[in-house]
């Protein structure tokens, strides 16, 4: 059986020669871009990156412009821009809205936090690591109003697809997660010795300097296939 490498291919001289065209895009398998141009009287070839292709057909310019502290992996897919950002385990204050409508601020050590912005979709899983590593398995975050896949329900706060794009919108994103308020939604199944409400645990803890692993409930292989599924969807 002949098997052909697609680039060797496009490389043969007379494998697509340039009749009445100054140039040719060659799409070969595998996601690899060719540029075939003439030179004087030569053919010559250029391999360009997926970046380059999508610059080149928007007639754009590509700048990510000042990119934040943490930010692990960015990249785009069927949903739009998505960006990964790490914030590694210190102490966190956050709000909650209790049973009569009362405002309550508990200040907590948090767990390293992986969290993900994908188009105006977001989403957090908790690591035990302090460095970014996208081995490390991956826990509920301890708090409220979040999914069991790592979806943020951002309830009416989520405004996110009048805001602007890219970066800003990444810290959009975090900024109306850590300062709005949690309610009692998705308080479950979050803690080992509370599991019906996480919020008892995290009463407990104001005075702790580190969050107890031992109460953390692992809900996936990894960061690294989390946020895969995510972009692949």
């Amino acid at each position: 059986m002949l098997v052909i490498d697609p680039i060797a291919d496009a490389l043969r001289p007379d494998g697509y020669p340039l009749i009445n065209a100054e140039a040719k895009l060659l799409f070969l398998n595998g996601g690899h871009y060719c540029l075939q141009y003439r030179e004087g009287e030569k053919e010559k070839y250029k391999f360009l990156s997926p970046q380059t292709v999508k610059a080149a057909f928007q007639n754009e310019r590509i700048d990510s412009g000042w990119i934040p502290d943490g930010i692990q992996r960015l990249g785009s897919s069927k949903q739009g821009d998505w960006f990964v950002r790490f914030m590694p385990p210190r102490k966190r204050t956050f709000n909650f809205i209790g049973a009569g409508g009362e405002l309550e601020t508990l200040t907590i050590p948090m767990i390293g936090l992986v969290f993900m912005l994908s188009g105006t979709n977001c989403y957090i899983w908790g690591t035990t690591e302090r460095k970014f590593n996208p081995s490390a398995p991956i826990y509920h975050v301890p708090l409220p109003n979040i999914y069991q896949n790592g979806t943020i329900c951002m309830g009416s706060e989520n405004n996110l697809s009048s805001n602007p794009k890219g970066l800003e919108m990444l810290d959009e994103a975090w900024e109306t997660f850590v300062n709005a308020p949690f309610n009692n939604h998705l308080v479950d199944g979050k803690s080992n010795s509370d599991p019906e409400d996480i919020r008892i645990k995290l009463r407990q803890l104001q005075n702790n300097n580190r969050y107890p692993i031992n109460d953390l409930v692992q809900c996936g292989k990894s960061v690294e296939v989390a946020i895969n599924m995510v972009i692949h969807r």
